[in-house]
């Protein structure tokens, strides 16, 4: 008897389990298949050529192909598609950038598709659980590999066990170039509004066609 209360004890005081790898892509495939809406605070890290540029603002998605990227620091700057078009407007240039979703190519386009999907497995064709130390304590790191052919080489996430939300993202592409995503204060499903994710061209600003990376 007291043998057995000693192994209960023990099994109470254990540490619980570390997700396997499978657990970790079906975990973040069942959260943004069951996600309507996200937003989250964000930092952007574009590091090319040896020379990095950090950005920060609020980031805002909802299905399906809507997102809302509000930059704040070092200047403010709206990345923002309604499931069509996608605007890049900088106030400050008094410039707009346009271009159909469809014909985008951007690192922060990808984000968008993920909510209301569960088929990482058919965009990427291996994963790796890595042993690294995680850029933000607790989270678990997995590595992917684009199944289609482009210049994206490889994809890094951080995912947070507790709740298989994506904490961090990280793009390699084939040329050395890198850019990274991190995300605070992540809220899910507060009922976001479509209307947040129109944008109407202030007049006298110059409107260019085509937004590329």
């Amino acid at each position: 008897m007291r043998f057995c209360l000693a192994v209960f004890l023990a099994l109470l005081q254990a540490p619980p389990s570390s997700p396997n790898l499978s657990t970790l892509v079906e975990g973040v495939e069942r959260s943004f298949a069951q996600m309507k809406d996200f937003s989250a605070d964000f930092i952007q890290i574009e590091d090319s050529l040896n020379q990095k540029h950090q950005e920060s603002g609020h980031l805002y998605l909802m299905r399906s192909r809507m997102m809302r990227w509000e930059y704040k620091k070092p200047e403010e700057k709206l990345f923002i598609s309604n499931g069509k078009t996608v605007y890049f407007y900088v106030p400050a240039d008094r410039q707009v950038s346009k271009d159909a979703v469809r014909e985008a190519v951007d690192d922060r386009i990808p984000l968008m598709f993920l909510l209301g999907r569960s088929d990482l497995r058919k965009e990427f064709t291996k994963f790796e659980l890595l042993s690294t130390k995680p850029f933000l304590e607790g989270t678990k790191v997995v590595r992917m590999y684009p199944r289609r052919k482009t210049d994206l080489a490889e994809v890094v996430m951080e995912v947070d066990p507790a709740n298989f939300l994506i904490r961090r993202l990280l793009l390699a592409h084939a040329d050395g170039s890198r850019m990274e995503f991190i995300f605070s204060n992540i809220r899910i499903n507060t009922g976001l509004r479509a209307s947040m994710f129109e944008f109407k061209i202030p007049p006298g600003v110059e409107v260019n066609e085509g937004i590329g990376q």
